[in-house]
């Protein structure tokens, strides 16, 4: 009587264990986004990743953020900018929201409007979308 031991079997459990706890450790979701030109504004992305963006000098030129977040299920992406923006009319100075706070997916991709002001001209605008604790930025230089 000894103790026989499959040794085929063993590699065979052994590589699937392998295989499933890669797997399982993986993250399936990643999260991205971008920045969408969908009114023809003239736009380049620079060797760092820049986008610059030559806007209107009269009126708000709209853009459109893209947020993908690789999931099929309704999502909530949520978006802000770097820093607070202002703009004025001549008799207020007011707080002025550069992209809607928050959005959500149809098909693992979610959409936000992005409007720049002329005022923002010569500015480096940081804007960030976020999903269940993953954050993404651009970054627009606008001229």
């Amino acid at each position: 009587m000894g103790f026989w031991v499959d040794l085929n079997m063993i590699n065979r459990i052994t590589a699937l264990l392998l295989f499933i706890g890669l797997a399982w450790g993986q993250t399936t979701k990643s999260f991205s986004i971008e920045l969408l030109n969908e009114r023809n504004f003239p736009t380049t992305i620079d060797t760092n990743g820049v986008y610059h963006i030559t806007i209107s000098g009269k009126q708000q030129s709209i853009f459109k953020m893209k947020g993908v977040t690789g999931s099929n299920m309704t999502e909530k992406i949520t978006w802000k900018v770097k820093d607070k923006l202002y703009w004025s009319d001549g008799i207020r100075t007011d707080f002025y929201p550069v992209i809607n706070p928050s959005s959500y997916t149809k098909n693992g991709v979610g959409y936000s409007m992005v409007g720049f002001l002329p005022e923002m001209k010569g500015k480096l605008v940081v804007i960030y979308g976020t999903y269940n604790n993953q954050t993404d930025s651009v970054r627009v230089m606008v001229e």
